[in-house]
């Protein structure tokens, strides 16, 4: 009788040691179980669809300029990389909410264009004739806008679909803002911009470089608020979060003119826990 106690007694402490290993793979039933993980800390990396609302001419002498019209709306691709971490908030093992932080570098191109269709346009040729012919140009405008970005979220958790919403300022300060303005001969092909000292000219004459160089006026800083959605993906102590996000400017580029910075934002967030 006192040998089939002792079997009982064995076969119930290795039932509830089996059931310790099967809530938590990761405990040690000889040492306490480590407690959740409140930070995460990891690389970032993203696209961007940019939307530049413009509203702006060409920056050049005005008695040497072409007449141009207003280019308004531009848009591009480009990418930003960084890092970032997430404090839980709350107790980790049933918080819906954390913070987010970013650091980022980012890049927001835009390309602007308005074409001049079929214009009268008055030649002289080599020997003093004058004649009308009939000409189509464009004016064009390439922007480069590199910053860097700092990023504070707020993030809530839609109950336990994995899913949660994202929103908050961005702070970003441009270490580039530079544009390059064109004004392009498109027909016919057999003519040429007369030279103009005070241009440089490309492709046998037939495109006037009208500006190269910082943007007059630009601002700096530029405040921004982004939010979105995303989806966490759990794999043990490592969070992979894509999320589509809209990253909105509130500040102007320029001091004088309406010309704003937006961009949709795709992204994948990598988390290691801490």
């Amino acid at each position: 009788m006192t040998k089939l106690r002792k079997l009982v007694a064995v076969v119930g402490v290795c039932i509830g040691v089996s059931s310790a290993w099967a809530q938590d793979d990761l405990a040690n039933p000889l040492e306490p179980a480590k407690a959740p993980s409140r930070i995460f800390i990891g690389p970032v990396v993203g696209f961007n669809r940019v939307s530049q609302t413009g509203g702006f001419q060409y920056y050049a002498n005005p008695t040497d300029a072409p007449l141009c019209p207003v280019l308004e709306d531009g848009n591009a691709n480009g990418f930003f990389v960084g890092i970032n971490t997430e404090i839980i908030l709350g107790n980790p093992k049933d918080s819906r909410s954390s913070l987010i932080f970013r650091l980022l570098y980012n890049r927001m191109p835009s390309s602007f264009e308005q074409l001049n269709d079929r214009l009268p346009t008055r030649i002289v040729d080599a020997n003093g004739n004058s004649q009308t012919i009939i000409t189509t140009t464009s004016f064009t405008a390439n922007v480069t806008y590199t910053t860097i970005d700092f990023e504070g979220m707020y993030r809530f958790g839609l109950g336990t679909t994995g899913f949660g919403i994202q929103a908050g300022p961005v702070i970003s300060y441009a270490i580039e803002r530079n544009v390059e303005q064109l004004f392009k001969l498109i027909e016919p092909d057999n003519a040429q911009f007369v030279q103009n000292t005070n241009y440089q000219y490309r492709d046998n004459f037939r495109t006037a470089v009208i500006f190269d160089g910082q943007i007059p006026e630009s601002n700096a800083l530029r405040i921004g608020l982004k939010a979105g959605i995303q989806y966490e993906i759990f794999l043990r102590r490592m969070t992979i979060v894509p999320s589509l996000n809209y990253n909105f400017g509130i500040t102007n580029l320029t001091r004088n003119e309406s010309w704003r910075v937006n961009t949709i934002q795709a992204q994948v967030d990598v988390r290691f826990a801490f």
